[in-house]
């Protein structure tokens, strides 16, 4: 299993990833017995697409509404929708009103609900005293490219004609989140519209050529990644060529780009995206900050103040928006 070769290079990070395959494990024995479906054949994907895609939400939904179960009480939650997305303020008690870190959430463009989605928003506004708008993007393959771009457009145009100040905005994301950061951004410059301050990106998803080596170098601790995202990279972009820079972003002119601080694990699979995108966004007169992380995974910072690398990653999220915000 993974996990035991993550165990290998850091114990730690190894037993939490077991405990989190074994909620998993369980998660999928409960959904195969209610569909009627052998594991075995979901383990190995050997069922039509739109029944992968169901059990890998259910899957996702089920995990991460177990995190968000850890959320203190005084955490405020307030839902509300932008036009036809669904949206919620996510904020600790003493977080500033005006300003707000823009929360994109991962889940490869094809999983991810608010529910399911608060835990790393939580430990954003938690770290930072600001306020997290977290939306429920559409997700393909019902919706694909570019529908989630434009949710995530429309609603930083929302959060604007409600008066708050691009100059106290951060945006930011995880994963494929984060790969839409970079594409909201991205657009934004190409509308001419005046961008967030800063953005905070882990483990940033921004090429779905799936180009970076470290994929096959790191296939032993993620050996799930380079089969789903190809998946989720075709469910998202469908007739849209994968290299397109407002779906990969790694491919596209970055020149103008506010600065950003990108967050990646040194055993991660995707750990190429990340050296990829900030050696671009430097080569066209960005400010970056790259922080790889040795021996850590992908999103390590889902394990919020069990892991000590994430406790350093939330520091430095916080120490590098209090220069912008």
């Amino acid at each position: 299993m993974s996990y035991e070769e993550i165990s290998k290079v850091h114990k730690e990070l190894g037993k939490l990833i077991e405990d989190s395959f074994e909620l998993r494990r369980k998660i999928a024995r409960e959904f195969a017995t209610q569909k009627g479906i052998p594991l075995r054949d979901l383990a190995s994907g050997n069922v039509d697409g739109k029944t992968m895609i169901e059990f890998n939400r259910h899957i996702s939904n089920n995990l991460g509404g177990e995190r968000a179960k850890n959320i203190p009480k005084d955490v405020g939650i307030e839902k509300f929708k932008i036009g036809n997305i669904p949206a919620e303020w996510i904020s600790v008690p003493e977080a500033n009103e005006e300003k707000v870190f823009y929360n994109l959430f991962g889940g490869g463009y094809i999983m991810g609900t608010l529910e399911s989605r608060r835990w790393i928003p939580y430990h954003i506004s938690r770290v930072t005293n600001l306020r997290c708008l977290n939306i429920e993007y559409r997700l393909a393959p019902e919706y694909p490219f570019p529908a989630a771009l434009d949710d995530s457009i429309n609603s930083y145009k929302w959060l604007i004609s409600k008066g708050f100040d691009p100059k106290k905005i951060i945006i930011g994301g995880e994963s494929a989140g984060g790969g839409l950061a970079i594409a909201t951004l991205l657009k934004l410059k190409e509308e001419k519209l005046s961008l967030p301050v800063a953005g905070v990106l882990m483990s940033p998803w921004v090429d779905l050529t799936a180009s970076g080596k470290s994929i096959i170098r790191n296939q032993k601790f993620e050996p799930l990644i380079l089969e789903g995202i190809k998946n989720m990279a075709k469910s998202y972009a469908q007739k849209e060529s994968l290299s397109n820079p407002l779906i990969s972003p790694v491919f596209a002119d970055l020149k103008g780009l506010p600065p950003l601080l990108i967050q990646a694990g040194g055993i991660e699979a995707l750990v190429d995206d990340s050296i990829s995108l900030a050696e671009r966004a430097k080569t066209a007169g960005v400010e970056v900050k790259l922080e790889i992380y040795e021996n850590m995974t992908h999103v390590f910072q889902n394990f919020g103040e069990e892991l000590s690398e994430s406790r350093k990653a939330f520091a430095s999220v916080n120490e590098f928006i209090q220069k912008f915000i």
